[in-house]
């Protein structure tokens, strides 16, 4: 009975994960994983709208956060930096990284966003703990038919004495519920414009 009750929720929860995976229009793998366990998580999506409504979000750390489920915080210094807020939820404690970011502009539309942890963190605030890898791109180009191609990669440290395996769970999920909000706001957009 136990048997049965446990492939019939795995059966469910493997329904659902290919399912929500299917909203997202991309095809989410680990490109590699470091000696410590950390994972680079590769998206590859194909988006039914102009690359400038997904460039128009990508581009800004403002944006980004309104449509990231974990990133609470996005906010841009004089110098360049931005310093985001992860806040995956309880029981785990907010991380914060201090990224440098470049950006790209490329033909059609396009851009290419890379950022990394800058080699100088801003403080952190009570309660928040140091992210110890933040690091990643984005590029966006059109798909020659009017819509999207958008590439991402991500790799991520959260610091303090996670397991690894918590992490990289939570970056996965965290990942597919953005990609999808991120999807669904260019759409929405795109709509609004014409």
């Amino acid at each position: 009975m136990r048997r049965a009750a446990a492939f019939i929720a795995f059966a469910a929860w493997t329904t659902v994960a290919a399912a929500h995976a299917k909203d997202t229009g991309c095809a989410i793998s680990v490109a590699r994983t470091d000696a410590a366990g950390i994972a680079t998580y590769a998206a590859e999506c194909r988006w039914p709208v102009a690359p400038r409504f997904v460039s128009a979000i990508l581009g800004s750390a403002q944006r980004i956060a309104e449509f990231s489920t974990s990133l609470s915080e996005s906010t841009p210094l004089p110098d360049g930096r931005v310093v985001n807020v992860h806040s995956p939820g309880w029981p785990i404690g907010d991380r914060q990284s201090t990224l440098s970011l470049e950006r790209t502009p490329l033909e059609g539309g396009g851009l290419l966003v890379t950022y990394s942890l800058a080699p100088e963190q801003a403080p952190l605030t009570r309660g928040r703990v140091q992210s110890k890898r933040d690091d990643g791109r984005w590029e966006i180009r059109g798909d020659g038919d009017g819509g999207t191609l958008v590439r991402h990669e991500t790799s991520y440290d959260a610091g303090g004495n996670l397991p690894v395996g918590v992490v990289q769970r939570t970056v996965r999920s965290s990942l597919e519920e953005s990609l999808t909000e991120i999807r669904a706001a260019a759409e929405r957009d795109a709509r609004a414009a014409r």
